[in-house]
């Protein structure tokens, strides 16, 4: 296994992050997901709202770095249920990413094992997290994690009025 050292990201790790959200986007988009926005404005501006957060509380962004490279990434959030549930607080992972060359190393789940400690010190009760039915190796690896199949969540196209 490869030397990894996690830690919090800063103001300054703010494009890296972005590289990484699009990355993992792509990813997702090729494993039958939703299209990713290409409109680089949109991404300027999207830049601004990722500094936001990482200055807020609530929410958790870490990379993972072996050597001199930054090789992975993770965000999530605590929150509060919504409140017609009885009281509980939640850990939601919103985004991890990997590059390709550093996966099978064990830098995910080194990721998940410091999240999901700044999630139970939060307070959190549970984690949970999305991932697209197509997606087999991101399923087995949060499967080899701990996670189960809670619910599904289902859609259908509409026609388009023209």
């Amino acid at each position: 296994m490869t030397n990894i050292q996690i830690r919090k990201a800063n103001d300054r790790d703010c494009e890296l992050i972005i590289h990484f959200l699009r990355a993992a986007l792509q990813d997702m988009e090729a494993a039958g997901g939703h299209g990713v926005n290409s409109d680089e404005t949109f991404w300027q501006n999207f830049t601004e709202k990722v500094i936001k957060t990482i200055q807020q509380n609530d929410r958790l962004h870490l990379l993972a770095q072996t050597g001199n490279a930054v090789v992975g990434y993770l965000e999530g959030k605590s929150s509060a249920l919504h409140e017609v549930f009885a009281p509980k607080r939640n850990f939601h992972l919103n985004a991890i990413y990997v590059v390709p060359e550093a996966r099978n190393q064990g830098i995910a789940t080194s990721l998940f094992q410091k999240a999901l400690r700044w999630a139970t010190e939060q307070g959190c009760q549970e984690a949970d997290l999305n991932v697209l039915v197509n997606n087999s190796n991101a399923k087995g690896l949060y499967k080899k994690i701990g996670f189960t199949v809670f619910r599904y969540e289902m859609r259908m196209q509409l026609p388009t009025n023209r």
